[in-house]
């Protein structure tokens, strides 16, 4: 069943987060983690605002810190579309942090994660293809594409060891 293609602009998902005592480490800094579970949700609202059906994380081919978040900054995460296949979303999710009394903010974390789409008996389901409606929109999309080719070698790879453990044990 082929699905009408949506805009990116259609899911795309902007959440803020004020960093707490709570979500930092020793060194008063954002826990890695705390940020992964962020990123992994943000991902996922804009996963069901595409293709309105159950999804679940697939994987998280890169995830980029590029500078610590503080105690008391502001996180923004951006969410969006990229790339689709048959049942598939890449999504790509930018974290910046702003210092809450100062106002500087800075490009922190990049992240690309694939959700699939799923049926109530949890077997993949066919998502929405994106409009390709500007040059950025199509340079994502291309670019995602290529990442996707790279994901699918590493799944076989990992499918291997999986097979080689189940095997053993």
């Amino acid at each position: 069943m082929e699905l009408e293609p949506k805009s990116w602009r259609d899911s795309y998902t902007q959440i803020e987060r004020l960093v707490l005592p709570a979500d930092t480490n020793v060194f008063n800094a954002l826990y890695g983690g705390r940020l992964m579970e962020w990123v992994d949700n943000v991902a996922s609202i804009v996963a069901f605002k595409h293709c309105r059906q159950g999804t679940v994380t697939g994987s998280i081919d890169s995830l980029f810190f590029l500078a610590p978040i503080h105690l008391g900054y502001i996180v923004n995460m951006k969410g969006r579309v990229n790339y689709t296949t048959k049942t598939t979303m890449e999504i790509e999710v930018d974290v910046s942090a702003q210092d809450a009394m100062t106002g500087k903010e800075r490009f922190t974390t990049k992240a690309y994660l694939t959700y699939v789409a799923i049926d109530v008996d949890g077997k993949p389901s066919p998502v929405p293809g994106i409009v390709m409606d500007d040059d950025d929109t199509k340079g994502r999309f291309s670019a995602g594409e290529q990442r996707s080719l790279r994901r699918l070698e590493l799944l076989k790879d990992v499918k291997k060891e999986a097979q080689i453990f189940d095997d053993m044990h």
